[in-house]
């Protein structure tokens, strides 16, 4: 199965919203979505709909500094 592109393909593949929050590097708001797996997922915002869902680590600066190694 493809990653979800859309809120919709996201809600639609079992992904639950969490909440809202700023990033601890860059503070740009995001959403935080609990995966069909269960693990949590940081995601830029999007309002409802056919919305991108693009996972907020694609577009953080500072991404590197939360990787683990």
């Amino acid at each position: 199965m493809a990653f979800p592109k859309t809120f919709d393909e996201l809600q639609a593949a079992n992904y639950r919203f969490d909440n809202h929050s700023r990033c601890r590097a860059c503070d740009a708001e995001m959403e935080w979505w609990i995966t069909p797996k269960g693990k949590k997922m940081p995601f830029n915002l999007m309002p409802a709909g056919d919305s991108p869902a693009v996972a907020h680590f694609v577009t953080c600066p500072e991404a590197d500094s939360f990787r683990r190694g």
